[in-house]
């Protein structure tokens, strides 16, 4: 057993080493993913508007949903250009650079248009109560923007971490989100003479936030001497057919698996929404706790994805392998305490967004529940990861679409339908299904990973 546990340590990256990439990489997720919401919500909740916090956690869950597909983008091209990074390929992996840069600037615009003429499609579909459209339309509209420079920043920092650089990822989002935090404070509440513009402040802030982060990684790139045995020329020069095509090809099964996961946090939300304003606040405020605590789990996948690709680039298949395991262990750790946190702090962490006490008793037991419900959802993340660093993507596509259509999706709605009076049981009970059915995905992305056939899929 000692001699496994050694020969796993010593093959692949250390510990150390997995644990230097990780820490900028959990950050730069915390700033894209977590924190804006998390602190959003607070200065939105000094709004003292119950309806506001609740349309606002609407439009970001949506808008949540058309991140998680624009991340696909990134996976792809990190996977691909990772590979040309670890044969030393480099030129190669400057183009796939600019093609990455134009895929997102394309599919951006796509999704731009689809929101801002859409919107008042979407809030219809997700039958909120009519003030709650109200306020979220303008938000929703404004919000649009801020999708399309999300896709296009996500291209630069897909760059970056092919290269195993992740902490300057880390510097700009910090730099974005102080600049969100101060903008949005501002607007929203109207602070230092301005006018207070509620959740259209919140929205221009993304704005900002977005454009700043786009010109300083650009000038990052251009500019560094390390980076220039990657580009012949300028990257926005290389637009080439056939690698935007190998990028969407691959990107397209990506954006089938995570639209299936976060299409499903729009479906829970839809089927949560007859319960009342009070349910749909409890759901927004619970479901940005839950993405901070497993924030470790996220960097820990994103990780992966890029260790992965650059063994299996040097055919150090079992380095591969070797480093799934450590950081399966690893993240497991980081887990357990955040949590428990969670459970033992449910009532003070949901208090510091509802000061007034309007929903804390309906959303404390709820997180707790649901908490100890999100352990099944770490083993698929990092798995997930790893496929996708393999390019194994369609694996990953297959299982959580299946297990999302023919378990999820039918046990959400048989648990709306059922006559379940107190509201706190079936509204943790709709919840709690989304992560047994991540748990079901985990089961069968471990399967494919004690086998070979994920270690040599071409991209």
């Amino acid at each position: 057993m000692k001699n496994k546990i050694k020969a796993i340590l010593n093959s692949g990256e250390s510990i150390k080493d997995i644990l230097r990439y990780w820490l900028p990489e959990m950050i730069s997720n915390a700033m894209l993913i977590s924190l804006p919401p998390l602190i959003d919500s607070y200065i939105i909740s000094n709004l003292h508007s119950v309806s506001s916090y609740g349309a606002m956690g609407m439009v970001n869950n949506f808008l949540h949903m058309l991140t998680k597909l624009a991340e696909a983008i990134p996976v792809a091209s990190i996977a691909i250009m990772g590979r040309h990074n670890g044969a030393q390929e480099y030129e190669e992996c400057g183009q796939d650079l600019g093609s990455t840069f134009w895929t997102t600037v394309l599919i951006g615009i796509s999704f731009f248009l689809l929101i801002f003429f859409g919107a008042p499609y979407i809030f219809n579909f997700m039958g909120l109560p009519e003030k709650m459209i109200t306020l979220g339309m303008p938000f929703l509209k404004l919000r649009a923007i801020g999708v399309l420079l999300v896709f296009i920043s996500l291209g630069f920092f897909a760059f970056m971490r092919a290269v195993k650089n992740t902490k300057t990822p880390m510097f700009i989002y910090i730099t974005g989100n102080i600049i969100f935090i101060i903008i949005d404070y501002t607007l929203v509440l109207g602070k230092f003479g301005f006018t207070q513009m509620g959740l259209e402040g919140s929205a221009i802030a993304t704005i900002v936030q977005y454009i700043i982060m786009i010109s300083i990684a650009f000038v990052y790139i251009v500019n560094n001497q390390n980076y220039k045995k990657y580009f012949s020329k300028i990257f926005i020069k290389f637009f080439n057919k056939e690698k935007i095509y190998k990028i969407l090809n691959l990107s397209l099964p990506i954006m089938i698996d995570k639209g299936s996961l976060s299409g499903a946090y729009v479906l829970l939300a839809k089927m949560i929404a007859p319960l009342g304003k009070h349910a749909i606040a409890s759901y927004g405020v619970i479901k940005d706790l839950e993405r901070f605590a497993i924030l470790p789990a996220v960097g820990f996948a994103q990780v992966i994805i890029f260790l992965v690709s650059n063994r299996i680039g040097a055919k150090d298949y079992d380095g591969a392998k070797n480093n799934i395991k450590k950081v399966m262990v690893l993240t497991a750790t980081s887990l357990l305490i955040t949590l428990s946190t969670l459970c033992i702090y449910s009532k003070e962490l949901i208090q510091i967004f509802d000061d007034r006490n309007k929903f804390t008793d309906f959303a404390s037991p709820a997180l707790v529940f649901i908490s100890i419900l999100v352990v099944c959802d770490f083993v698929q993340l990092v798995l997930a990861g790893a496929l996708r660093g393999a390019g194994d993507v369609k694996t990953v596509m297959k299982v959580r679409l299946f297990s999302t259509l023919l378990f999820f999706v039918p046990t959400v709605y048989l648990i709306s339908w059922l006559p379940i009076e107190n509201s706190v049981v079936k509204f943790s009970l709709m919840y709690g299904s989304f992560y047994i059915n991540t748990g079901i995905m985990g089961i069968f992305f471990l399967k494919r990973i004690k086998g070979a056939r994920w270690q040599n899929k071409d991209i």
